[in-house]
């Protein structure tokens, strides 16, 4: 009986997250290219909440459907399945791994940091040698990004353990979600026709985009993850997270 529920609650999170992430990915803002929305968020809330299977799954098909939903290619939809479910699995589950490792965050944190601040300096000096609107917005998404997490390092003295290491199980998997699309949309644009220059030039202007996604997503994450954590832990079927995030919270 026990498993059944189990089971059943797992399919409820999955069905509720993906339809999150499907509206979510409608509460957007057109920027350049592309646009900044809210998809993100839910597929990492539901991968620290719920796991990285779930948090994969269901992100993955939500902001997929919204891309069919939207008349997207199949190349678009196909990359967003499988970057938002890897997003969602890396981030779930470097979260629990840090977590039941007993580590401090600090470095994990600092460690984050210093890859944001290689690729701000990249960017600044890309724009530096052909200024140019596209390079331009590209660095100062990388500036809101190091910004934001040199804050967070110089906090990370007086943050909590699992605070510093949730901080740094999302920029991984941001970085991996914003470096697989910069990557992964070339190939599929040259299968659509683009020659490989044409592909590249895309990818970059896609790229400003998917860094301020980045910043609002973790942003929204940070605010968002306690409370809802505790207004849901004793309906989480996986049940995992009480020991390190509230040892003071008895069991139900």
């Amino acid at each position: 009986m026990e498993r059944q529920r189990k089971t059943l609650l797992y399919a409820i999170d999955i069905a509720l997250f993906t339809a999150l992430s499907f509206g979510a990915t409608y509460i957007a803002i057109p920027f350049g290219v592309s646009k900044i929305h809210l998809g993100n968020f839910v597929c990492l809330l539901a991968s620290l909440l719920l796991g990285p299977w779930i948090g994969g799954i269901s992100g993955g098909l939500g902001m997929m459907l919204n891309d069919i939903a939207c008349n997207y290619d199949w190349t678009t939809f196909v990359r967003t399945f499988v970057l938002k479910f890897l997003m969602g699995v890396v981030a779930g589950g470097l979260f629990r791994f840090c977590l039941k490792h007993h580590r401090k965050g600090t470095i994990e944190l600092g460690v984050a940091t210093f890859c944001i601040a290689g690729c701000f300096a990249f960017t600044l000096e890309e724009y530096l040698r052909e200024a140019s609107a596209l390079r331009l917005a590209t660095m100062i998404s990388f500036a809101c990004l190091l910004g934001l997490f040199i804050s967070a390092f110089i906090a990370s003295f007086w943050l909590k353990p699992w605070v510093k290491v949730a901080l740094f199980s999302l920029t991984i998997a941001l970085l991996v979600n914003v470096v697989g699309e910069f990557f992964l949309r070339i190939p599929l644009n040259m299968v659509k026709g683009f020659s490989l220059e044409q592909a590249v030039t895309v990818s970059f202007a896609k790229l400003p985009a998917a860094l301020f996604t980045s910043v609002i997503s973790i942003a929204f994450v940070a605010f968002a993850f306690y409370p809802v954590y505790l207004a849901t832990r004793r309906h989480n079927p996986l049940n995992d997270l009480d020991l390190y995030l509230a040892p003071e919270v008895k069991k139900p």
